[in-house]
């Protein structure tokens, strides 16, 4: 895993619903050409019956209620610096390849790792409005055919076969190119390889062995790099001026997710926010605020932000806002001889995020047992910023044997005599000699999880004591006696 490329399908389209809240959930595409000659560049998921080339006339009639809009070059800027600071987040570096599209130099870094933040990167920018996907391979081609095949995230370890199924558009033939390997039957990039590079060479040049070379994922190439971000500024204009807190909500959180991630990229977080908004009358209101802890997290930054907005009264309407972030290294504590704090919260927290895109959030967390007789019962609670004292000991100490559970419990099966335990059959096998029990405890009837057990302690003729236990499913040990 040298290479990733992450890319946005329909670039152009989502950047537009990126920046505009009122098309979210709607029929939307964008139009390319004027008039009669208008046809559709990319469509949006809701747009029932049309698809790219339909003449915009045509759709409108397939699609009622349809929004025809054409490309906006502010709002793809906005999104291309996103994925950017996206990327730069895996690597320093970075090439800008398309719009939309952008490959990052792996090489040196730790793959487990790499893979983990490129999922939740993607996760990130899907929840930013820019549903991405991500590929991993050995070359930049490789890790491009990757993530065009990927949902969401591909990482290539056998790209021979891999590549073997892929269509041959992904190779980009030319026309002509496209016309002859129709008539020669070939449709995948297996078909093509399957030839030799030589016989290809020989019937359709040196375009041809490139052609091949790019089929069998051959090529490679040295990446543009692009400098990282490096100072932290968002600004945006209204037209028309706006009046309500409602759009400009909408846009402070849009920017502040981008300038975030570009100084996750960079490795510093913010200690202060400055915001300035510009109003009809020519004139401007400034307001910075010093952040209670420096970090990079948005929904921090938004409340900090929204609770002075909420109570702001202005002269004028707004017709255009400035954000700025003051970047200060992370803040790095040294551990006190009784310090039980979190060293660092900000990568703790961040951690913690990794893992739950990773597993999912509700299984991340502290384990604690719930106040229910059902055995075993626990939840995951949020981890506790401070490590807890340790608890009293208690007043009598305790007595008799040990239970040694055993993780998950046995299957067994068990021979009943007069309704108690007689014999074992299974991985344990044996006659119970005696016994003790039954302990029975049930709860939770009106749910549909409802629980109930029955719980016995046996000695078996070998002097060994079990404890077993009887539910829905069936007989289980739950474990030995030491």
């Amino acid at each position: 895993m040298n290479y990733a490329v992450i890319r946005v399908p329909d670039f152009a389209l989502h950047a537009l619903r990126r920046s505009e809240p009122s098309l979210a959930g709607k029929p939307v595409a964008l139009v390319a050409g004027e008039g009669k000659k208008a046809l559709l560049s990319e469509v949006s998921p809701e747009a029932a019956g049309v698809s790219p080339g339909f003449p915009a006339t045509m759709a409108m009639a397939r699609c009622p209620g349809i929004i025809l809009r054409v490309r906006d070059p502010a709002a793809e800027v906005e999104a291309q610096r996103m994925l950017l600071a996206a990327a730069f987040t895996l690597s320093p570096r970075v090439e800008a390849t398309a719009a939309g599209c952008c490959t990052v130099d792996l090489q040196g870094t730790d793959p487990v790792k790499t893979e983990a933040w490129m999922r939740l990167r993607v996760a990130e920018l899907t929840r930013a409005g820019l549903p991405a996907r991500a590929g991993a391979g050995p070359t930049p081609l490789l890790a491009s055919y990757a993530a065009q095949s990927a949902d969401p995230v591909l990482i290539l370890r056998d790209y021979r076969e891999f590549l073997r199924g892929l269509p041959l558009a992904m190779a980009e033939p030319t026309i002509a190119q496209q016309e002859v390997l129709a008539g020669w039957g070939l449709k995948t990039l297996g078909d093509l390889t399957a030839l030799t590079k030589a016989d290809v060479g020989l019937r359709l040049g040196t375009e041809g062995v490139a052609l091949w070379e790019r089929a069998a994922g051959e090529t490679t190439r040295v990446l543009r790099l692009v400098e990282p971000s490096k100072s932290f500024v968002a600004e945006w204009a209204y037209d028309p001026p706006i009046d309500t807190l409602e759009p400009l909500t909408f846009k402070l959180q849009r920017f502040a997710e981008r300038v975030a991630l570009e100084l996750r990229g960079a490795g510093l977080v913010a200690e202060a926010l400055a915001l300035t908004l510009l109003l009809e009358d020519e004139s401007d209101y400034r307001r910075e605020f010093r952040l209670p802890e420096p970090g990079a997290d948005v929904a921090s930054w938004m409340r900090v932000l929204l609770s002075h907005l909420e109570t702001l009264r202005l002269d004028s309407h707004l017709v255009g806002a400035r954000l700025v972030a003051t970047p200060s290294r992370p803040q790095q504590k040294q551990d006190g001889l009784f310090d039980t704090g979190l060293r660092d919260p900000a990568a703790f927290w961040e951690n913690l995020a990794r893992l739950g895109a990773l597993v999912g959030n509700d299984r991340v967390g502290t384990p604690v047992m719930e106040d229910t007789h059902r055995p075993d019962a626990f939840a995951l609670v949020r981890p506790a910023e401070t490590v807890p004292a340790p608890a009293e000991p208690p007043v009598h100490a305790s007595r008799g044997l040990v239970l040694r559970r055993f993780r998950p419990s046995w299957p067994v099966q068990v021979r009943l005599e007069a309704e108690m335990p007689a014999t074992l059959a299974g991985e344990l096998a044996g006659t119970v000699c005696q016994r003790s029990g039954p302990w029975r405890a049930d709860g939770d009837w009106w749910r549909r999880d409802s629980w109930a057990i029955e719980t016995w302690q046996v000695e078996l003729e070998d002097g060994a004591a079990y404890q077993l236990a009887h539910t829905h499913a069936g007989w289980f040990i739950e474990g030995v006696f030491d």
